[in-house]
């Protein structure tokens, strides 16, 4: 799969692009604060329905304007695909997405068409972050290959703000413990479903970055992600999912009701790194964390081709720069070996090897893209 065509009106600092890439590799060339990262952003927001950066849309509307569009002509095994986004920030805030020129109702419908793997400097901080960013980094894999999932974190959200809302009247004696069992059940159906949905994604993830990461270190270290449920305790399979949501919610009923808020389920969840069975949050160097962080961007590139059939489109914003020589030779050859379209943002001009032919370089100046 790889991007063709690719349009951006009013988005950010752009005014106006309208460019054709190599279906290789491309590389944006420009100081920092020049619309670099705003470009892969808009790649990356026409796979996913949104920004990977914690922003409203209508942040992502360039100043003195009230709408964004984003286009994209997509070629993959099967053909072309034209994917739209129109955001309206007008009397009526409105979201509108177009495939293939066909208006769609909902923002699910946009996922599966495109999909893209981002390897940002921030990612590399996954591994000492919080809980929130290792289950996004998920989460967000997973609904670009499971719409379904989508729309059960949405509809999961819902019913957790309701049930957060009636905890707190019930704490103020304005609500009932009956009214809060009907919710409880469809959380804790709900709930399950998700985590069933992240245990069977692991399954296959997992295999692919322990191999990565030997790759990387010579058969010296082995990588593992194990699944952690809100109290910490590992969770192996499903048939450990009921048991513990339904004794969490016993056992931390009280609590919920006087402090107003959900203790369990899949929005407290994390995941645990392990290196040759060592915390890695705890112990490993920055270069360990590195190599853990690459390991797992490779890994979704390979998950994405056993689900899709095709490799996703590779976003590196300006993390060449982060990684040791050795790192980023691998990284640039298994890009080349594998014929993937990658996108490079970069402040200098690479001195990586790569192949002239099959590469085009851009300048970027104040939201203008021209190639070089």
């Amino acid at each position: 799969m790889y991007i063709e065509n690719f349009k951006l009106i009013k988005y950010r600092n752009y005014d106006y692009i309208d460019e054709n890439f190599s279906k290789n590799f491309n590389i944006l060339i420009g100081l920092n604060a020049q619309g670099k990262t705003n470009l892969l952003e808009a790649i990356y927001y026409l796979s996913t329905g949104k920004s990977y950066r914690p922003v409203r849309d209508n942040d992502l509307i360039k100043w003195n304007s009230n709408f964004f569009n984003i286009n994209g002509i997509f070629c993959n095994c099967i053909g072309k695909i034209q994917l739209e986004i129109i955001y309206k920030n007008t009397d009526i805030v409105n979201k509108e997405v177009r495939i293939n020129g066909i208006k769609k109702n909902k923002i699910s419908e946009l996922l599966g068409n495109f999909t893209s793997v981002l390897f940002a400097p921030e990612d590399l901080y996954i591994i000492k972050g919080s809980p929130a960013d290792r289950r996004r980094l998920l989460d967000n894999d997973i609904a670009q290959v499971s719409p379904v999932y989508f729309i059960k974190m949405q509809k999961y959200n819902r019913i957790l703000n309701q049930r957060n809302s009636l905890l707190r009247k019930i704490c103020k004696n304005r609500g009932s413990i009956d009214e809060l069992e009907i919710w409880n059940q469809q959380f804790i159906e709900l709930s399950k479903d998700i985590i069933q949905r992240r245990l069977k994604v692991l399954e296959k993830l997992v295999p692919l970055t322990r191999l990565m990461q030997r790759k990387l270190t010579n058969g010296e270290e082995n990588l593992e992600i194990k699944y952690l449920f809100s109290k910490k305790e590992e969770i192996k399979s499903n048939n450990d999912i009921d048991e513990l949501l339904n004794a969490e919610y016993e056992n931390l009923r009280k609590e919920e009701i006087i402090r107003g808020i959900t203790l369990f389920g899949p929005h407290r969840d994390d995941y645990s790194i392990l290196l040759n069975g060592m915390n890695l949050k705890s112990f490993g160097s920055q270069g360990q964390h590195r190599t853990a962080v690459l390991a797992i961007k490779l890994a979704e590139l390979e998950f994405f081709k056993a689900e899709t059939g095709e490799y996703p489109v590779l976003l590196l914003d300006d993390v060449l720069s982060e990684l040791d020589k050795n790192r980023r030779e691998h990284l640039i050859q298994t890009i080349k070996n594998k014929e993937i379209q990658c996108f490079i943002t970069t402040t200098e001009n690479l001195t990586v090897e790569l192949d002239n032919s099959s590469a085009k370089r851009f300048n970027i100046n104040q939201g203008k893209l021209i190639e070089m």
